[in-house]
């Protein structure tokens, strides 16, 4: 497994849980049922929003809510395309995306160390591994929405190209999705 691979699924296994898991506990919460494990649950929380927990409360409700439903909608849809069409990690997990996950999987990695030197040493307080955590809550969810985003847009391309050239009657050639295609003489 390559290091793109591992920080694209990292990326998507921490934000994912937010939109598939997190709404059934909260709504089992206010219904007065208390779920076992949602105290492990909250651990993905920060991951589950583009702008982080302490600044999110500087956020109106309505773009809060925009941006949980098309978080949701993102995640639905990677997990169809994952399960239905066996696509995994986006083309568009490239350049910015990808460095933000990089950055952010390299801060859950020193994390998860910085938290089994502090449990093994006893050294106390687990806010060293927090601190470390820092990156991440901000890089992890924006590389999940930008690549996802990105595969949106050239999805849209791709789809509009073929349309375009259905029921021509013509073959054409497409080097790029991005490209305008050309008759085959």
């Amino acid at each position: 497994m390559s290091m793109r691979t591992f920080s694209y699924w990292l990326c998507f296994g921490l934000v994912a849980p937010s939109y598939t898991i997190g709404p059934v506990f909260t709504l089992l919460q206010l219904a007065g049922i208390s779920p076992p494990g949602v105290e492990l649950l909250q651990v993905f929380f920060p991951f589950g929003s583009l702008v982080p927990g302490s600044l999110g409360f500087f956020l109106p409700p309505i773009p809060a809510w925009l941006q949980f439903f098309v978080l949701l909608a993102l995640v639905v849809r990677r997990i169809w395309l994952c399960y239905a069409r066996g696509k995994r990690v986006p083309p568009t997990y490239a350049g910015l995306p990808q460095v933000l996950g990089y950055i952010g999987t390299v801060s859950v990695i020193i994390t998860a160390i910085v938290l089994v030197l502090i449990i093994v040493l006893k050294a106390g307080t687990i806010a060293p591994a927090g601190i470390t955590l820092l990156p991440a809550v901000f890089c992890v969810p924006w590389a999940f929405f930008l690549a996802e985003l990105f595969s949106l847009r050239k999805w849209n391309k791709i789809e509009t190209a073929k349309k375009r050239n259905a029921g021509v009657g013509r073959r054409f050639y497409c080097s790029r999705a991005h490209e305008l295609c050309v008759p085959v003489r």
